[in-house]
């Protein structure tokens, strides 16, 4: 197996024990990319960034 591989599959388990299935536009995660599926771990899971007050 390779490291993009073993990669991908870790993302997919990470958003499948957050019970999300598919992104916004119904795809499910199975068909995105590598890229794809690290950008929505990112959007996902990461806190909500801090906006600064002007």
């Amino acid at each position: 197996m390779s490291a993009d591989h073993l990669k991908r599959e870790n993302l997919i388990a990470d958003l499948l024990l957050h019970n999300i299935y598919k992104t916004a536009d119904g795809r499910h995660l199975y068909e995105l990319s590598l890229q794809d599926l690290e950008q929505q771990v990112k959007d996902l899971l990461s806190p909500p960034a801090e906006e600064k007050a002007t």
